[in-house]
């Protein structure tokens, strides 16, 4: 639900509950107003519905955005969708490398703005970089796999135009927060199965990674009293999968943790907060990783609950930015900026 910023109402910690403590620089921890225990997808939905292309072009004026229709993937269905993208307007560089983000809010609800304005806001300045957006169908309307081939098709597009985009197919990061995690995951994989196209790393950040409630502690640990607590992960996952959620017939696809392979996938980052339902399952996943051969970095932000970094000015979340930062420096081989 990283992305969404309405005012902030404390929340009883669930009784009974040993977990661990929240950062005490945090006023949000306890959770937010518009965002309580169940979730409420017309309120959810209206709040993201505020982020806009005119917020974004506003704040960096210096960015020139395009738009572009992207077909769809043959094999899955007929859907079309939109991509946006953003780069400097004095970039001479035919050869940029691309930041592709898909925005978070529980797979429910969003638009490819969401969000978006704390990601570039990690390389405000740099004109070797494009940051791709893409629009994606979200459940319950349209259920899973949908999503995740939406965002597949995204890439698949940016691949075929790079020459007359002026990217460099080889240096592509998928970026994935939140509710946007498991499709950048599941993006990454589709990759890997079909062959194309070539992913440098993938990021995902304080991802939703497993729709599965008996898979490790937090799920119990942050079921209420915190933003995006266990009930409404539940209820979200019920909208993504309907019945199958927490079944024996999910595929890696639909949910990635479901993945009975995860070997020969790019580079990863993981980030999750210790305070948040989504930790053991960020944690699980790069274990997973490691254990097929791959690589990953993992942080796991001590008292930092789901979205802090979006919402408050910490110590903790400016370490948290700046190791995204980081990563996408040292992933792509780019200047900061």
């Amino acid at each position: 639900m990283s992305g969404l910023l309405p005012q902030q109402t404390p929340h009883a910690a669930p009784p009974s509950v040993t977990r661990p403590p929240f950062d005490s620089a945090f006023k949000n921890a306890g959770g937010l107003a518009h965002f309580t225990d169940e979730l409420k997808l017309d309120a959810v939905r209206e709040y993201a519905s505020k982020d806009s292309i005119d917020a974004i072009l506003d704040k960096f004026p210096h960015l020139a955005h395009a738009e572009y229709s992207v077909p769809a993937v043959m094999g899955f269905d007929d859907h079309s969708t939109v991509l946006s993208t953003f780069q400097s307007k004095s970039s001479t560089n035919t050869k940029k490398s691309v930041l592709y983000y898909i925005h978070g809010g529980g797979q429910v609800s969003g638009n490819r703005f969401s969000g978006l304005d704390a990601v570039i806001s990690l390389l405000p300045n740099n004109d070797d970089i494009v940051f791709a957006s893409i629009e994606y169908r979200l459940a319950p309307e349209h259920r899973a796999p949908a999503g995740a081939e939406d965002c597949y098709a995204g890439l698949v597009y940016l691949a075929d135009k790079s020459v007359e985009l002026g990217i460099d197919p080889s240096k592509f990061v998928v970026f994935g927060i939140s509710g946007g995690g498991p499709l950048a995951a599941a993006s990454c994989m589709l990759s890997r199965n079909r062959r194309y196209p070539q992913i440098r790393a993938q990021m995902l950040s304080v991802p939703m990674l497993d729709d599965r409630d008996d898979i490790g502690v937090s799920w119990k640990q942050f079921e209420t009293g915190t933003l995006w607590p266990g009930k409404s992960n539940r209820m979200a996952w019920d909208m993504v999968l309907g019945p199958e959620r927490g079944g024996p017939h999910v595929d890696e696809i639909q949910c990635a943790a479901r993945a009975t392979d995860l070997s020969k996938l790019p580079p990863a980052f993981i980030d999750v907060g210790e305070c948040e339902v989504f930790r053991d399952g960020a944690v699980a996943y790069a274990s997973r990783l490691w254990e097929s051969g791959g690589t990953a970095e993992l942080h796991v932000w001590p008292g930092v609950y789901h979205g802090a970094h979006l919402l408050e000015d910490t110590p903790v979340t400016r370490a948290m930015l700046a190791a995204e930062k980081d990563y996408i420096v040292r992933a792509l081989g780019i200047r900061e900026g």
